[in-house]
């Protein structure tokens, strides 16, 4: 018999989690597992209740969206938990998730959890304190996630998000950053920043599946320079909605440690939620720590 911890969070994407509750835990049961349920109440709640109980349980499983997840791994990572990670994705974007080729119905989802095998997955470590599953980012459209209204996430589900980013294009920022990838180093203007384990940034950024190892010990790194002119940016708005970033203002690499080093505080975003402004932000690759379901 495995002990399983359901983590649902009510609130995520159309609350769609309340909805099949009872069929998820009868699906993960399966023969003789035992399941218990925690919904979350509060921001950072999963975190907690897993490093406060979840070496009492074989398999955790974070029902929501990436930010749920986070919560999750965050939890795990942070206590003695030695056990394996399921996903049940309801939330709006669901990157990692569609990178993982976890099935976009929660039932058949919780049918990779029952019957398959968890796996190891990268993820990484922000400013040597703060965990993440899939992205942290700078600069255009970051703010995107942590700042679209829930209701209308839950409302209008990814297309919440693209109205957003497109408000937000009148607002675009440079920054001047230098960045220390692995000892490659790289100081120019850029719009936006990423180090990524994911096919997918935001729903709308995409990597080709042959650029993205998510189990190599490496982060990609994504950089976009600040266009000089419209005609530039239509260039690059182009190249990023194809996903070749062949663009010489566009630079891709990998790296296990990456630096950012800000000639002022910028806002971070990690897994959708908000990180702090700062001058310094550090990504160090989090390798062989923990295992996830996916097909």
């Amino acid at each position: 018999m495995k002990r399983i911890l359901l983590l649902v969070n009510p609130i995520s994407g159309k609350r769609i989690a309340r909805k099949n509750l009872m069929d998820l835990c009868q699906i993960l049961s399966g023969e003789d597992n035992f399941v218990t349920v925690h919904v979350t109440r509060f921001a950072f709640d999963a975190t907690q209740f897993v490093m406060d109980h979840g070496k009492e349980f074989d398999i955790l499983v974070a029902c929501g969206g990436d930010g749920t997840l986070n919560e999750v791994i965050s939890g795990a990572l942070r206590s003695s938990f030695d056990g394996d990670i399921g996903f049940l994705p309801c939330g709006t974007t669901n990157d990692l998730a569609h990178s993982l080729g976890l099935p976009a119905t929660l039932t058949r989802a919780a049918r990779v959890i029952a019957s398959g095998e968890a796996k190891p997955l990268d993820f990484g470590l922000f400013n040597h304190d703060r965990y993440f599953t899939y992205i942290a980012s700078f600069g255009a459209f970051t703010e995107v996630s942590y700042s679209t209204d829930q209701n209308m996430k839950n409302i209008f589900g990814h297309a919440a998000y693209v109205a957003e980013a497109f408000s937000r294009l009148k607002d675009l920022r440079s920054y001047h950053v230098r960045i220390d990838c692995d000892g490659t180093v790289l100081e120019d203007d850029f719009i936006f920043g990423a180090a990524a384990n994911s096919l997918s940034i935001g729903g709308v950024l995409k990597l080709k599946r042959d650029k993205v190892d998510m189990h190599d010990g490496y982060h990609e790194l994504l950089l976009v320079q600040t266009p000089k002119n419209p005609a530039d940016l239509a260039r690059l708005s182009k190249e990023l909605i194809s996903g070749e970033y062949s663009d010489r203002a566009v630079s891709f690499l990998r790296g296990k440690e990456i630096t950012f080093t800000c000639d002022e505080p910028i806002a971070f975003c990690v897994d959708g939620e908000y990180a702090g402004a700062h001058k310094t932000a550090s990504i160090t690759n989090v390798h062989d720590r923990v295992k996830i379901f996916y097909p």
